[in-house]
């Protein structure tokens, strides 16, 4: 019983909308034997805590053809009046009455379902307002956010993006309790991007959908990913991760 009610308080907002990822267009494109949006979707769906899960994008005319989308293939979805993520991350959780919002973005072509279980599992038990797998692959990990931690910064009229830039959401954050997980040590390699923001990033993943067989779960491994990136130094190249973000002063 317990479980059932924590998993009735856990909501995973896959985010989708011109305003949060750089081209929209790419999430139609065929990708496997399905496209970009769908693959993304069956890897939130394969996490324990991604079952119960919305495609959270606007109503701007932008996004018309992500409702679309959403209408013809049945997907869950919340339509929010404007591209404040943190008011509509807030709209969704009250909705659903959640105690735990998982953030993650539909151009994740490789989010990793465990880790996204791993971020949520140690939400719930430790009751930490912000967890996130750290020194993985940028577009690896999602992030498991407290009501509370959303309404706080509502409160303050804080964006997340501003939240994000004057570190709030650190570890040594002195307004929030940030929990960074330690990746598995051969996954750690934050240098890597597996998001899909342009033209190569969808040719470097039409390949490895091309070359790199799945698993029997109709998933890529990410151990198999890696593998794959390390014998391929040139494909490797073009997935490298921008710097980090300087320190706030």
């Amino acid at each position: 019983m317990e479980e059932i009610q924590q998993e009735n308080g856990v909501l995973t907002l896959l985010h989708a909308s011109t305003h949060w990822c750089n081209d929209i267009g790419y999430l139609f494109e065929p990708l496997g034997e399905s496209t970009v949006l769908e693959e993304t979707l069956r890897r939130v769906k394969a996490a324990k805590w991604g079952k119960r899960f919305t495609l959270l994008t606007t109503l701007s005319d932008e996004d018309y053809p992500l409702r679309k989308f959403c209408w013809k293939h049945n997907i869950a979805y919340v339509a929010h009046s404007n591209s404040n993520s943190l008011e509509a991350m807030l709209t969704c959780a009250r909705l659903h009455s959640a105690s735990i919002v998982v953030r993650c973005y539909a151009n994740q072509t490789f989010l990793s379902p465990r880790m996204l279980d791993a971020s949520v599992s140690w939400a719930l038990s430790s009751e930490m307002d912000y967890v996130v797998v750290s020194r993985l692959p940028v577009g690896v990990p999602a992030e498991a956010f407290s009501i509370h931690t959303l309404e706080r910064l509502a409160q303050r009229g804080m964006s997340l993006e501003e939240a994000q830039k004057k570190h709030l959401l650190q570890r040594d954050s002195p307004d929030f309790d940030c929990a960074y997980l330690p990746a598995p040590l051969h996954w750690r390699r934050p240098e890597l991007r597996f998001t899909l923001e342009n033209a190569g990033d969808y040719d470097a993943f039409q390949q490895i959908y091309a070359e790199v067989p799945q698993r029997q779960d109709g998933l890529h491994a990410f151990e198999d990913l890696l593998l794959y990136l390390d014998r391929n130094p040139s494909l490797k190249r073009r997935l490298q991760a921008p710097p980090p973000l300087p320190l706030a002063a």
